[in-house]
């Protein structure tokens, strides 16, 4: 089993966010990594949620996840992803 990065999302601009979404598939591909789950929530059980969008996307490895998020094709559509949303990204285990 592989490792996951997980994004909670607030989509603040819907233009940019789906530029940015046309452009982060390519920067997955040399690093192994696949999009598990795309969704927006449909309701909260318990506690506050804040970013109601999430992406799940699985990595072989930590070591992978961390060099696609630092490589130069992902850093050069951050400032993209700036402009269509404000997220938290995580890796789990």
């Amino acid at each position: 089993m592989g490792v996951f990065v997980v994004g909670q999302i607030q989509i603040k601009n819907q233009e940019k966010w789906d530029e940015y979404k046309s452009l982060v598939q390519a920067t997955l591909k040399p690093y192994g990594g696949i999009v598990k789950l795309r969704g927006t929530q449909v309701k909260t059980l318990i506690g506050d949620t804040l970013y109601p969008d999430i992406v799940v996307i699985e990595f072989e490895s930590h070591e992978k996840a961390e060099k696609w998020y630092f490589s130069s094709e992902y850093q050069n559509i951050v400032p993209i992803r700036e402009k269509g949303a404000d997220i938290i990204l995580n890796i789990y285990t």
